[in-house]
């Protein structure tokens, strides 16, 4: 029987289905679709709830199809992020085009895409005019919503247009670059602005890519730019797209983080113990996991049901991250367990435990008058003791907690 897929949130789902962009998230290995916003199902004219659990083959036009299989061969756990650099014509529709951005999610029961797709209708018509004519290039660039730009390199250097809609995105007045190009660079990091030059030099460099420009109030605005290498200059379209990236940036770290008490998941918690143990074993330094089992969970969702419960793991996180270092990883496994990894060289593991057991012995209270007491057994195991290997590690650590629970039931026995 296949899994079924984690949901996304109340909130978060309201929250995509708002989006004027295509949302969708399938699995790699049969293109099972298991999520999809209400912009998605109906640009494929159908019901979001009907939509799950169905192939996207069943939807896409022989263009989408090809676009996606080419993006699928390009994605992977080293490369988590790929742009179509081709705009896909929708299916039944005319002269409508749409434009996808793939992000690999490597999920535990195997890999899956998260996808967005934007209609790019507008910005097609425009590329294909701007070539036709000059004269339709500037009427169009001046009524677009995005920054249409470009720059002439004979006889010399010059930004030759800008088009007005840099002061909605940007704050500043096209005539303050027009009246000095190098404004421009200014206002780019150091990689973007690399790239800007490099293409103005005459060198192959990718058409599209996202620059990072200073708005004139301070804050970062993240352009999608598209670009095209003229027989005498550059030109180009950039559309902010910092709401979007921000979006993809949450969505992805909705599959790291857990999202009761937002610590680390088991899938982030392994990624880190593997990292610090690899650190461990080039400088010979003890690497250490804490093992916790909160007691008394189960008597607090029985008693004064599942919402208290949520409310002691979350006070319990909170709880636990500020007793450890910030260096230290924080992270919950699932149910009543969490576990911290640390370096034990400077801080001892006793002392460690010790702090743990202080913070999560107070009590927490649940409104009005009702307080709760939920202490956690902890076990402790490090490098000294367990061989530098994260599954072994956990183990210990895992079987020193119920040698603690256990003593700790006798001792109340």
């Amino acid at each position: 029987m296949v899994a079924e897929p984690t949901p996304l949130n109340t909130q978060s789902a309201a929250m995509l289905d708002l989006l004027p962009e295509l949302v969708n998230r399938f699995r790699v290995d049969d293109l099972t679709i298991i999520y999809c916003n209400t912009a998605w199902a109906v640009q494929y004219h159908v019901a979001a709830a009907d939509a799950i659990g169905r192939s996207l083959v069943d939807f896409l036009s022989d263009d989408d199809l090809v676009g996606l299989h080419d993006q699928l061969t390009r994605l992977s756990p080293e490369n988590p992020i790929a742009i179509d650099i081709v705009a896909r014509a929708a299916p039944g529709e005319v002269e409508q085009y749409i434009e996808w951005v793939d992000r690999y999610l490597d999920e535990p029961d195997g890999p899956q895409v998260l996808s967005v797709g934007r209609d790019v209708t507008a910005r097609v018509q425009a590329e294909a005019r701007l070539v036709a004519s000059e004269q339709r290039f500037r009427q169009l660039a001046d009524n677009s919503s995005d920054i249409v730009w470009r720059f002439s390199t004979t006889p010399a250097l010059q930004l030759e247009y800008m088009s007005p809609s840099v002061e909605s995105v940007l704050g500043f007045d096209p005539e303050y670059f027009m009246a000095d190009y190098s404004r421009v660079f200014d206002l780019l990091e150091e990689d973007d602005r690399e790239i800007i030059s490099r293409m103005l030099s005459g060198e192959t460099m990718p058409n599209r890519f996202d620059a990072r420009v200073l708005h004139a109030d301070g804050r970062v605005v993240t352009l999608e730019t598209h670009s095209t290498v003229l027989a005498d200059g550059l030109q180009g379209v950039s559309r902010d797209v910092s709401e979007l990236r921000e979006l993809q940036a949450r969505l992805a770290e909705m599959a790291l983080r857990d999202p009761l008490t937002g610590l680390a998941n088991r899938r982030l918690v392994d990624e880190l113990l593997e990292a610090a143990v690899a650190r461990t074993k080039r400088s010979a330094q003890p690497l250490a996991v804490a093992f916790l089992d909160v007691d008394g969970l189960k008597a607090v969702n029985d008693s004064y049901g599942h919402d208290a419960g949520d409310a002691v793991l979350r006070e319990t996180a909170r709880r636990l991250v500020d007793a450890v270092r910030t260096a230290d990883v924080v992270g919950r496994l699932g149910g009543d367990e969490f576990v911290v990894v640390f370096e034990p060289g400077t801080i001892a593991a006793a002392e460690v435990e010790r702090r743990i057991d202080a913070a999560l012995s107070k009590p927490i209270a649940l409104g009005g008058t009702v307080e709760v007491v939920c202490p956690a057994s902890i076990g402790i195991a490090d490098t000294t003791q367990v061989e530098a290997d994260p599954a072994a590690l956990l183990a210990a650590a895992d079987l020193a907690m119920y040698t603690a629970k256990r003593a700790r039931r006798h001792r109340r026995g």
